[in-house]
């Protein structure tokens, strides 16, 4: 039994799921050690780049930089007055190359006690939000200790696991609508695909960037990121009439216009609730939809057209009713 059929028009999705993160989280650490005497912002709450999070006492690295200031332009005056000395050839060379020395080992070290200043200001180092404060004020802290957590939720990354057999159909750019548990849909483009994939799964890590100017998407929600991979022609057909060769191959057999069977590799493109989608087809096939199993390859057969056969059995059906004269 067989039956024609046409390709139709098939667009191929995508769909994974992942979960959102965050664009940026960086853990905001104290470059110089001192007492907390101020905190200026709550967990939870939007900061701008630059804006003070908190400030150390500055102990004694005011009277230092007021010190290595005033060593500096002492050393600055020397270093002139032995220029003009050695013009007039009353100080030597070695001379003013010790005072010219002296007076940038003033300058560097008077670099280094405003930036030992500058380090008591601990400021935010972009617009996000605080997500968590490690310090209460009154608290010491050490170089290198924990101030806060700031988030950058501006933008959304949607980050999702994609099968290495799907990867090349993905470049970044494309675009992605994305629906969150919550029942959200958003939309977005991809920004990165992975160019090395995981060890055990053998996927590849994509993140589709969303923006969220609003802030409405948080950090860590379940999302389903849907691509459109392509469009083509395809056939949608019952799984019975799959057939897999001994060498592994899937296909289906179909009939040639001789009426001779002709075995076709086909590409499972989606398992449908009615049916499968294959790809890799011509545009019109004859499939062979009963009793593949029992012909091979290049066998001549006598086939009855599905059509054929429903019409007769409708009009056996017709004959059957009939009142007997």
């Amino acid at each position: 039994r067989v039956q024609n059929q046409s390709a139709v028009p098939y667009t191929r999705y995508l769909t994974v799921r992942g979960r959102t993160e965050a664009l940026r989280t960086v853990e905001i650490r104290s470059e110089a050690s001192g007492r907390i005497i101020n905190l200026t912002i709550e967990k939870g709450q939007t900061i701008e780049a630059g804006k003070l999070i908190a400030k150390l006492d500055v102990n004694e690295r005011s009277a230092k930089v007021r010190e290595y200031k005033a060593l500096k332009e002492q050393r600055a005056i020397e270093y002139a007055a032995a220029k003009r000395l050695s013009k007039k050839g009353f100080k030597a060379e070695t001379k003013l190359a010790a005072s010219k020395a002296a007076l940038e080992s003033a300058q560097a070290e008077l670099s280094r006690a405003q930036v030992a200043l500058s380090n008591t200001l601990i400021p935010a180092p972009f617009t996000g939000i605080l997500h968590k404060r490690a310090v209460e004020i009154g608290e010491y802290v050490d170089v290198g200790d924990i101030i806060g957590t700031i988030v950058d939720l501006s933008t959304i990354l949607v980050v999702s696991d994609v099968s290495e057999r799907l990867v090349p159909y993905i470049a970044v750019g494309h675009p992605a609508r994305v629906r969150l548990i919550t029942g959200q849909l958003i939309e977005g483009k991809v920004r990165y695909i992975s160019t090395m994939a995981d060890a055990t799964t053998r996927t590849f890590r994509i993140e589709v960037a969303v923006p969220n100017a609003d802030l409405k998407v948080a950090d860590g929600v379940t999302a389903e990121t849907i691509l459109t991979l392509d469009h083509m022609e395809a056939h949608k057909v019952s799984p019975g009439i799959l057939t897999i060769t001994d060498s592994g191959a899937i296909g289906v057999k179909t009939l040639s216009v001789k009426n001779e069977v002709v075995f076709k590799e086909a590409t499972i493109l989606e398992n449908a609730t009615d049916g499968l989608w294959l790809g890799g087809l011509p545009k019109d096939v004859t499939f062979i939809i009963v009793g593949q199993e029992l012909v091979k390859d290049g066998q001549t057969v006598k086939p009855i057209d599905i059509k054929t056969l429903e019409e007769f059995k409708q009009g056996d059906e017709v004959d059957n009713g009939a009142p007997q004269s």
